[in-house]
């Protein structure tokens, strides 16, 4: 090693064999490295490239021609560089890697920048985006969906052709009264594990499940419920939650990088669709649309609350264990019925399915409180 120049210890690897050679890099101050004891040629610094000093993780400088020099030696590289290039950032990774404070308090940034991106940045951009997109893009998004979900949930509906046909002239007769629902139409699934449930698809289909439609002898009641579902249509909350669970996932692969978790968010939107994964500002929107029509065209509110609260009923053990003694009609609506009578006289809550319909809603309770106070108006 020359004493007359500063030098460094480390290895060097050719880039030919796998083998090191531990050496000495020495530069000069017209800025030429080289080794000593060794026949390499001295290379100009401006044409290699170091590595950044992480910690105290080992330096790297690769020189043009493939060959590596690798040294523990990090403030010895410094002062090179710094010698050759005064530059402000050099440094700059380390130094805000020592700097605990910094890098505590940027954690906690970034977590609540992305919590606050979440739970308000993504729902409201969702909605802009979707109150901006064409229908073509809706029918677009949802196509295939309910293709999706016969082969995992549903199977063919067991109702008479006479109910079904009583049932889709009472959705036509409602959709006359709103402007837009042309597109909209009506379908029946036997809803297996899903239990009683409803569903608005981003395509402007509506699946309602024989579990639901058993629940009441009332068509008024299933009216409730459909108006429901076409206020989620018209507010375009099944379009909403699609663009917002697309773009979690964009934004999992921008802080991650990790693209398969953002694939399998994707990939779950048609099991986030029949699981009503709506927020509770889209559930009080689609309650105000139903609840708005009832009043203007002379339906009573109270068929909603009665329908929410055995829909509730239908999840609970009471009616589970009554259920399964017999599927006859008439005694799922004494089932029905035990259930929710059940539940009124108890402050237990009723147990919840995997797929309950209420999992994502706001509170049960409070929205049939809403409709039942109107109707006593």
């Amino acid at each position: 090693m020359s004493s007359a120049l500063p030098s460094i210890k480390g290895s060097y690897f050719d880039g030919q064999t796998s083998g090191k050679k531990d050496v000495w890099l020495y530069y000069k101050e017209n800025g030429l490295l080289g080794f000593t004891d060794t026949n390499i040629t001295e290379t100009p610094f401006a044409s290699v490239q170091i590595s950044s000093r992480i910690g105290n993780t080992p330096r790297f400088i690769n020189f043009p021609d493939g060959a590596q020099f690798e040294t523990n030696d990090n403030d010895a590289i410094d002062v090179m560089v710094k010698t050759f290039n005064s530059s402000l950032f050099q440094g700059l990774i380390h130094k805000l890697e020592s700097a605990k404070t910094f890098v505590i308090a940027t954690t906690i940034g970034l977590v609540v920048f992305g919590w606050l991106f979440v739970q308000y940045g993504l729902p409201y951009t969702s909605k802009k985006i979707a109150e901006r997109l064409p229908d073509k893009a809706s029918h677009y998004l949802g196509q295939g969906v309910l293709d999706i979900l016969d082969k995992q949930w549903f199977s063919k509906t067991k109702l008479s052709d006479e109910k079904q046909q009583v049932l889709q002239s009472l959705f036509q007769e409602l959709k006359t009264n709103i402007e837009g629902s042309n597109n909209y139409k009506l379908v029946f699934r036997t809803g297996g594990d899903i239990g009683a449930n409803a569903f608005a698809l981003p395509d402007g289909t509506i699946v309602m499940t024989d579990e639901l439609i058993n629940l009441t002898d009332d068509n008024l009641d299933i009216a409730s419920i459909m108006l429901h579902e076409i206020g989620h249509l018209k507010q375009r909350h099944s379009l909403r939650a699609t663009i917002q669970k697309s773009g979690l996932a964009i934004f999992i692969v921008a802080i991650t990088g990790d693209v398969s978790t953002s694939s399998s968010v994707i990939t779950a939107i048609p099991y986030v669709l029949i699981e009503s994964g709506f927020s509770q500002d889209m559930e009080t929107e689609a309650d105000s649309f139903a609840l708005d029509y009832m009043l203007s065209h002379q339906i009573n509110p109270e068929h909603f609350a009665i329908m929410m609260e055995k829909l509730i009923a239908s999840f609970s053990d009471k009616y589970i264990d009554c259920i399964e003694q017999t599927e006859e009609k008439s005694t799922v609506l004494e089932c029905i019925e035990l259930a929710v009578e059940h539940n009124r006289a108890t402050t237990t809550k009723p147990s919840k399915n995997l797929l309950d319909y209420f999992s994502t809603h706001p509170s049960s309770e409070e929205r049939i409180e809403r409709f039942k106070s109107i109707a006593k108006h």
